[in-house]
């Protein structure tokens, strides 16, 4: 990982910040890129290059400094981008940690460059703007477009729930819309508990159970190299102790009577139902989920009851939430059952 590059500021006291800053603003020496920012007693105000001698204060370097955002994206294009064509502007986006990822109407396809140069004017700090146009084959790889900064930054570090996820977004997948549901399935486990994590990723789950939970054993499973590879590295990065990686396919590498709970967090994996609950110890939690389509709405719940059923086991629904929407018409579903 590359530094972000090394900004001054004014350390002066709080008692004293106002002048200063007024003083900063009117020789053209306050950096308005960059937020005022607290430390103890004191207050940094950003300033330019050059502008250290006019100050008898303190000039400190800000490491990590807090960018202030330029304008919305709208504004900044809208001389740049066809009237015609402005209401293609992306609303939304990924920020991961230093990486920007952004869906791009076909519309917009000869305008990409200048709708990550806009991007990165929001997001000072952040170092490459790629076009994201989806996932591809069993491994979920994405299908990136490079756009605006530098090409060769990939690999960063997302800082989400105090656990760190590093990755490379042109390997791996990250998904920032099921945040809340990583850190309600930790809070979820009990002390002491086994965990099984069938389709682990880099993480998502496996991570948050480790340090945020009294978790005994975490069994994290991946089939993809690449998010196992990053799986070892947030272990690693998260200093961790209580999980154990197995490289492949949950169908085969599931180990058997031995969970107190089940993470099923792909939401294709109606097909390792029956695994999942072999894995448990005598009874236990599964955590399933599902993309759904609004019409057939409780297929999910009746999966798990079939399959219960079947492996002769009584099976209560505790919960059933919609984590977020899929896609028109679909939605991704969690369904926490309890079988004994």
């Amino acid at each position: 990982m590359r530094n972000k590059s090394i900004k001054k500021a004014i350390k002066v006291p709080k008692e004293e910040a106002e002048t200063v800053r007024k003083r900063a603003e009117a020789i053209g020496a306050k950096d308005k890129s960059r937020l005022i920012t607290v430390e103890g007693d004191y207050v940094l105000i950003p300033i330019l290059e050059g502008y250290e001698n006019e100050f008898d204060y303190e000039i400190v370097a800000q490491r990590n400094p807090l960018f202030a955002r330029e304008k919305d994206i709208d504004e900044i294009l809208k001389n740049m981008i066809p009237d015609e064509l402005r209401r293609f502007i992306p609303k939304s986006y990924k920020v991961i940690g230093e990486v920007i990822l952004v869906k791009l109407a076909n519309e917009l396809s000869d305008y990409g460059r200048e709708v990550g140069e806009a991007l990165l004017r929001i997001h000072p700090n952040c170092k490459s703007v790629w076009r994201d146009s989806g996932k591809e084959d069993m491994f979920r790889k994405p299908r990136l477009e490079f756009l605006a900064g530098d090409e060769s930054y990939t690999e960063t570090v997302k800082l989400e729930n105090g656990c760190y996820f590093k990755l490379d977004v042109k390997k791996v997948m990250f998904s920032t819309g099921n945040q809340f549901e990583k850190i309600r399935i930790a809070r979820l486990v009990q002390d002491g508990e086994v965990v099984v994590d069938m389709f682990a990723g880099i993480g998502y789950f496996s991570i948050p159970v480790a340090k945020l939970s009294g978790a005994r054993k975490i069994y994290s499973i991946e089939i993809n190299p690449d998010s196992y590879y990053y799986l070892l590295e947030n272990i690693r990065l998260n200093e961790v102790r209580n999980i154990v990686p197995v490289l492949g396919n949950a169908m085969h590498v599931t180990p058997e009577g031995i969970a107190d709970r089940v993470i099923m967090g792909h939401v294709f994996c109606e097909n390792f139902i029956e695994v999942a609950i072999r894995a448990l110890r005598y009874e236990g939690y599964i955590h399933y989920h599902e993309s759904v389509p609004l019409a057939v709405k409780d297929r999910p719940i009746k999966r798990l009851k079939d399959a219960a059923k079947k492996a002769g086991k009584k099976i209560e629904i505790e919960n059933f939430r919609k984590v977020k929407n899929y896609s028109p018409g679909v939605i991704h579903v969690v369904v926490d059952a309890f079988l004994s």
